[in-house]
């Protein structure tokens, strides 16, 4: 029965696009004395206290409810990847005295070191080994953004003395109540963490750092759910994180651009993954990674984030490839607009105060000393999953500053940096993101004419409807097609011309016992190693996981099945097809 819930759950939390102040506890520094001079310098990888915290349990909000067949069954797969090299453990000691340890680096240091302790910039942290792996949960990257910090940029961490340990996944970033009713939040949330193989900070392992999706308004799922262990298990590190969303991520307002030196606002929870890639670059080699070799990966709304950063000047030099699964990108596309333009933004982020009862002078001032749950609750936050992504809500900003264009027109433009690439969508993308659409077929058909123009009755020919139930299946077909599938081949068509290694799948396995098909999310059940949970078939989620860690280390995704997935090009238009049999087609 849980299997099924948490499948059932989790396909209607990806349709709508972990302590209070996560304050982990810190041994108290104590100042050593040494009899003898010990020269050892500071270490980068440390030994375990004996405590183990598991990931607590996943709450996942209920938007509608599917049904999901039991004694789902495995699907034999004719795909069979070679085994990459995985990381032997080490033998590591029990117990160790962290009070020794001081964030001063001049401090003496004793010998054998502790290999789970790790020094970041802003002071020692201590995690645990789980898998085979070292975990760091709940780890700070910057300032709690609350009070005068709410609705800035975010800050450096602060610095602190002795060990933090990061042991728990902190709490999600605030986010309306009916889109994730049981999910733990606080407004201090700008923690990531950490899972790597590494034993040594010399070993210089590729990185993985993933956005989660949402449609910019709620994490779709919660942060344990992205467990990077089945990832990191081949050799990478891999790095989840939270960023603020809803309105206290995306609200723009003009009192909010006049406090700004840019003159913008809106876009922090942009700012909040900017702030991970540089924490990352300053932070990620003391625990065995390579900061030159950064992939960044999401998906959904982490996927257009993901675009966002390859044409956001703020971004340069920041990672060195990528991977977008199912990122919408069109700024007005068939059904959703990925983007908000800056006098759009504003409008919304005006009409939003007022409705909290702020109009006047002052307004962002006022709107500071509200809780962190009256923002959360007054953001909307429609029940139907057409409706959110089909109306204006707190989003991404055109803002001249982070986002200087719309990205399909700087993509047009060859503006985007080139690095390798590998983007695609999932077969069946719109049967959750489009649901509940409740349209009649004449509003089907104004629909249509008002989102596409002049090529309105070309559309409707080839998406004809004569019932409500024949308009739903159209919207699915129409999104999955139009915002995804097309946004996927335009971004490889323009990222090919400038960079070879550009990829392009389309993932089509059906996980046994649901009706939605491929649906938006549903590699990530794969990709992050809940096979478990949902009885998928093992060697899709070998491969999978093979493809996208094989990419991270080389920028080239083949050596592992035995199916060579050819680089994209426009004239050749291949691309891979993720299924039990993967193979090549041609005409995405």
């Amino acid at each position: 029965m849980r299997n099924r819930i948490v499948l059932l759950l989790f396909v209607l939390v990806v349709a709508t696009f972990l302590t209070v102040g996560c304050t982990q506890p810190q041994t108290a520094m104590q100042t050593p004395q040494p009899t003898t001079a010990i020269s050892t310098p500071v270490p980068t990888i440390s030994t375990p206290i004996q405590t183990t915290v598991a990931p607590p349990p996943v709450t996942i909000a209920v938007v509608a409810t599917p049904t999901i067949v039991a004694n789902m069954t495995v699907t034999n797969s004719t795909v069979t990847p070679k085994p990459l090299t995985t990381v032997a453990t080490k033998p590591l000691p029990t117990t160790f005295d962290y009070s020794i340890y001081s964030s001063d680096s001049s401090a003496p240091v004793p010998t054998p070191p502790d290999p789970l302790l790790v020094k970041t910039d802003a002071g020692y942290v201590s995690g645990k080994q789980e898998n085979g792996l070292r975990v760091y949960l709940g780890v700070p990257f910057a300032a709690p953004p609350t009070g005068d910090l709410r609705w800035r940029p975010p800050e450096p961490a602060q610095p602190w003395v002795g060990v933090k340990e990061t042991k728990a996944f902190c709490k999600a970033c605030p986010q309306p109540p009916n889109a994730s009713p049981e999910l733990e939040t606080s407004e201090d949330c700008l923690y990531l963490n950490v899972w790597t193989p590494a034993h040594d900070p010399g070993e210089k392992l590729p990185v993985m750092v993933f956005f989660y999706g949402g449609a910019f308004g709620k994490i779709a799922g919660e942060i344990s759910t992205y467990n990077g262990t089945a990832l990191a298990k081949k050799g990478v590190i891999v790095v989840t994180t939270n960023y603020r969303v809803g309105a206290l991520g995306f609200l723009a307002h003009p009192e909010l651009d006049n406090e700004s030196a840019n003159n913008v606002s809106g876009n922090y929870g942009l700012l909040d993954q900017l702030e991970t890639l540089q924490w990352v670059q300053r932070n990620i080699g003391a625990f065995g990674g390579d900061p030159s070799r950064v992939t960044i990966f999401g998906q959904s709304a982490g996927g257009e984030s993901i675009l966002i950063h390859h044409v956001s000047p703020q971004s340069k030099g920041l990672f060195s490839q990528a991977i977008v699964e199912s990122g919408t990108f069109w700024t007005k596309g068939a059904e959703i607009d990925a983007l908000n333009s800056k006098a759009d933004a504003e409008k919304l982020g005006v009409g939003f105060a007022r409705s909290l009862g702020y109009s006047s002078p002052g307004a962002i001032g006022e709107m500071r000393k509200l809780s962190y749950q009256e923002i959360a609750n007054a953001t909307p936050w429609p029940a139907s999953p057409f409706q959110m992504v089909n109306s204006r809500h707190f989003e991404p900003t055109i803002d001249g500053w982070v986002i200087p264009d719309s990205p399909d027109t700087l993509f047009g433009l060859h503006r985007e940096y080139p690095i390798p690439l590998m983007i695609g969508h999932n077969a069946d993308d719109g049967t959750t993101l489009a649901a509940d659409a409740n349209m009649t077929v004449p509003e089907y058909r104004s629909f249509i004419r008002d989102r596409f123009g002049a090529e309105a009755e070309s559309v409707l020919l080839k998406y004809p409807a004569t019932s409500t139930a024949e308009v739903q299946l159209r919207l699915e077909q129409i999104m999955t097609d139009y915002d995804f599938a097309d946004a996927a081949k335009y971004v490889a068509g323009s990222m090919s011309e400038l960079e070879p290694k550009t990829y392009l799948y389309r993932y089509s396995y059906v996980i046994p016992g649901q009706p939605y098909g491929a649906f938006h999310g549903s590699e990530c059940f794969l990709l992050f190693g809940w096979t478990t949970d949902v009885k998928a078939d093992p060697v899709v989620a070998a491969n999978i996981v093979d493809l996208w860690t094989r990419f991270a280390k080389t920028g080239n995704p083949n050596g592992g099945m035995n199916v060579t997935w050819p680089p994209y090009t426009k004239a050749g238009d291949q691309y891979l097809d993720i299924n039990t049999a993967s193979m090549v087609r041609t005409g995405y």
